[in-house]
C-alpha cells in the first residue's frame, strides 16, 4: 500500500473493476487486432473512458483497483495503462487477493471480490467508498455499489452515470 495516501474524511474511495466497466466485451472479445502492445491487452472503450473522466472531473476520487487486472499488473503498470487509455486519474492501490483456488461459480467470484473490498475498507478505516463492477456485488455491498450489468456497454450504459452521481451524493 502506498504510504502517501491522503487522510481526510471527505475523500471518496472508488473500488474499480475494469472488464465490463471501462473495457467492454467488444474490446476484450472481438477487438483483438487492436491490442495495445505496450501492455499486451485490449484497449479501454473510448466512450466508457469519456463517461468515467466526466464523473471524476465532477467528483474526484481515490481509485483502488478491485479488478482481476491486479493479478497481472503492478500498480505502476496499471497507472501507465490508465494513462495510455486517457483515463484522467491515478490508481492509488489494489485490493488484496483472497482467492486461493480456481473459480467454481460466478457467485463465489462475486463474494470473493466483495470480501476483498470489505477487507480493504476495514483495514484502512475508510469512511466513504463505493464500488463499480459488472459482477453483482449488491448482496455484500448493498449501499455502496453500482452494477454495470451490460458488459458490452460498461459505464456508458444509459442511466449508470446518474446512479453514480446519486450514490456519491449520499456518501
Amino acid at each position: 500500500m502506498e504510504e502517501n495516501r491522503l487522510e481526510s474524511p471527505d475523500i471518496i474511495y472508488l473500488f474499480l473493476d475494469i472488464d465490463g466497466v471501462l473495457a467492454t466485451t467488444h474490446q476484450y472479445l472481438t477487438n483483438r487486432k487492436k491490442w495495445n502492445p505496450e501492455y499486451n491487452r485490449y484497449k479501454f472503450d473510448e466512450g466508457c473512458v469519456k463517461v468515467f473522466n466526466q464523473i471524476l472531473e465532477k467528483h474526484p476520487m481515490t481509485i483502488v483497483i478491485s479488478s482481476d487486472w491486479k493479478l497481472n499488473y503492478s500498480l505502476e503498470a496499471l497507472n501507465r495503462i490508465f494513462e495510455i487509455n486517457n483515463v484522467k486519474a491515478k490508481v492509488l492501490d489494489i485490493t488484496p487477493n483472497l482467492w486461493g483456488v480456481e473459480y467454481f461459480s460466478l457467485s463465489q467470484l462475486e463474494e470473493c471480490r466483495s470480501r476483498e473490498i470489505i477487507k480493504y475498507v476495514m483495514e484502512n478505516q475508510i469512511k466513504k467508498f463505493w464500488a463499480i463492477d459488472d459482477l453483482d456485488l449488491s448482496k455484500w455491498l448493498p449501499d455502496n455499489f453500482i452494477h454495470t450489468p451490460r458488459a458490452n456497454e460498461g459505464i456508458k450504459q444509459s442511466g449508470i452515470k446518474d446512479k453514480i452521481y446519486k450514490l456519491i451524493n449520499q456518501l
